[in-house]
């Protein structure tokens, strides 16, 4: 029993944060459309003599400091209708609620000229709604501003908000929205449907206005809107280095050098003396006196320097060394 009864306690806590949390979200929502499709016959208003087109102000500001806490007045008009041609008038306007409505003698709003000396009532609908009708005994009726209501931005709007304003149509079996002559004659039935098909925005005839698009209200017909503002251009700074090599062949040249050693006797000159003892001198080339098939053919007169023709070049300075010392013993 009391595993029953905290199951029922926690379910009546979840119920209760839903619809909390429901509450909230609509509270703070975005404009919802709120229209209904036109169903009266006839249905199709193309064959009015006067074709009812109801707009709304379309504002836009630069920036939000320009726009945040503004009174913008809007302004419902009516066009493509004659003078005196309509009488018995009554549609839905709602607005984005993050804007507030300023009451006038509380009303929302005040009747235009197009009204003339027709009697014009309005009904609350909701905080961001208000529905307007007009009535009288003739047709009454002209082109030009119906009603205005005004409409403050809120303090923190931000640039790129899009505050959406809707005529809506709304019918029920007790009643329904009406845009008619004083005889509700034939005439007056396609004048009232083309005024809530053709005539106003809704699901089925959508705005294609950049700044409802934008909404996702294009059953809208008016909109207090903040220019985006410019998109933050990111500067990217990119280095490249350039590592050059440089590569130096250094070239080692060897010069041998034969000493040259003159001696004088009398008139008698030797020069470039070669050894006396049979030695062979070749230039590049080593001197042997084994067999070419000898274990001793590895042996030759140039040292191990390291460096070819070094060996040779040191063999021939001794020999001529050898030379001129002998040369000198024998004249002593």
């Amino acid at each position: 029993m009391k595993k029953n009864t905290l199951k029922k306690a926690i379910s009546a806590v979840a119920v209760s944060a839903l619809a909390l949390t429901a509450s909230s979200v609509s509270a703070f929502a975005a404009i919802t459309d709120r229209g209904m499709e036109y169903s009266l016959d006839p249905k199709d208003g193309s064959a009015a003599t006067n074709k009812p087109v109801i707009t709304a102000t379309k504002k836009v500001f630069d920036t939000a400091e320009e726009a945040a806490g503004q009174v913008v007045t809007i302004s419902i008009d009516v066009s493509g209708v004659a003078d005196a041609s309509f009488c018995t008038t009554g549609f839905h306007v709602y607005w984005d609620d993050r804007l507030e409505v300023q009451e006038f003698r509380k009303a929302y709003a005040k009747t235009g000229d197009a009204i003339g000396s027709l009697s014009p009532a309005q009904e609350k609908n909701g905080a961001n709604g208000v529905m307007l009708t007009t009535m009288g005994t003739g047709d009454d009726g002209y082109p030009g501003t119906m009603w205005t209501i005004d409409l403050k931005v809120p303090a923190d709007a931000k640039a790129g908000d899009v505050y959406p304003i809707d005529i809506a149509y709304q019918w029920d079996p007790s009643k329904g929205d009406l845009f008619t002559d004083n005889k509700d004659t034939a005439q007056g039935k396609l004048m009232q449907a083309y005024a809530f098909t053709q005539g106003t925005n809704s699901s089925s005839n959508p705005s294609t206005d950049e700044y409802l698009v934008k909404a996702g209200a294009t059953f809208a017909d008016g909109y207090i809107a903040i220019k985006a503002g410019a998109p933050e251009t990111t500067t990217t700074t990119t280095t490249t280095t350039t590592t050059t090599t440089t590569t130096t062949t250094t070239t080692t040249t060897t010069t041998s050098t034969s000493s040259s050693t003159t001696t004088t006797t009398g008139s008698t000159t030797s020069a470039n003396a070669e050894s006396t003892t049979g030695a062979a001198q070749s230039t590049g080339a080593q001197t042997t006196t084994a067999k070419s098939n000898s274990s001793d053919n590895k042996k030759t007169d140039s040292p191990k320097t390291g460096v070819t023709g070094v060996g040779v070049a040191v063999a021939g300075l001794a020999v001529a060394v050898g030379t001129a010392f002998a040369l000198k013993k024998k004249e002593d």
